[in-house]
This record gives C-alpha cells, structure tokens and sequence, in this order.
C-alpha cells in the first residue's frame, strides 16, 4: 500500500494534485488547514482519505484527530497546534506512546520531519505550497505493509 501524506495546504493543491497524479498513491492522509483540500484531492484520485481540521478550518466539518489502522500499522493524524509541535515534539511522541500508535502524523509548521524515536514514527510532510523556515515544499509517500514501514519525505518545485 502507498500512503500519501499531505497537509497545510491552504487551498493551494495544483502542485500536490500533479505530482499525486503521477505517483498513484493508494490512501491519502491530510493533516489540516485546508482540510476540504484533501478531501478534493482523493476524490479527485478516486482514492480512501483519512483527514483532520487544523487552526485554520474552523467552521469546517471534520475531526481534529483520527485513528486509522492501514496495512497493519496504527497511525494518529492530527494537526499540531494542539499539542504545540511548534516548540517541541515531545508531546506528540508522548501522546502517540499512550494511545499505541506506530505513525504520529502531524502537521501546522509547514516544515518537514521524517524520524523515528523507539519505535514511533514522527511524519510531518511540512507544506505543498507554503514551506517555511528555509524548507522547500514537501510531502511524503509511505510504503506500509504488514512487516514493513517505510516514509519518504519528497520535495517538489512550486
């Protein structure tokens, strides 16, 4: 299964929409702020969509945090602000311990991070459309079968 993972969008999606066009992902996970985006991009790729409400998407329907199980690994999307991922991703980790996920999907600082921390995945695709602080505009592909996990932080030309 190929995951695609995209978020703070905000309302800029012809980039990510092209390169996702190409790639052909399998599910696509939206971390926010421009939440309705993710939902037009899988439609658009006729593909599964699991997303959440960020800072910015307030009047919109949705959730601020899901839980889904995809190819045998259990990932939490959320978008950050809550837990302030801004100053430190101590919460996130922490929080993704307790609820036993395997993949913290986050988003909000529009800045990439890929890494792993005893076994917990910390997935921040930063931004197709605003990067920030020097980053350039990003997503990530994850590769996810029952015994393997493999994220792929992917940058692309605005």
């Amino acid at each position: 299964m190929l995951i695609a993972v995209t978020g703070d969008t905000h309302g800029r999606i012809d980039a990510i929409k092209s390169e996702l066009e190409r790639k052909k992902p399998d599910y696509l996970l939206h971390t926010g702020d421009f939440y309705p985006d993710g939902i037009k991009l899988a439609h658009h790729l006729g593909i599964d969509f699991t997303g959440v409400r960020g800072n910015c998407d307030t009047g919109k329907k949705g959730k601020r945090q899901e839980i889904v199980d995809l190819a045998g690994h259990r990932f939490c999307i959320l978008h950050g602000h809550k837990h302030r991922v801004k100053t430190t991703l101590n919460n996130v980790y922490y929080y993704g311990q307790e609820i036993g996920a395997e993949v913290i999907v986050f988003g909000h600082t529009h800045i990439p991070c890929c890494e792993s921390h005893n076994g917990i995945w910390l997935i921040n695709p930063g931004s197709p459309s605003l990067p920030r602080s020097g980053s350039m505009a990003s997503y990530v592909l994850i590769k996810a079968e029952p015994d393997i996990l493999l994220p792929d932080l992917i940058t692309i030309r605005l």
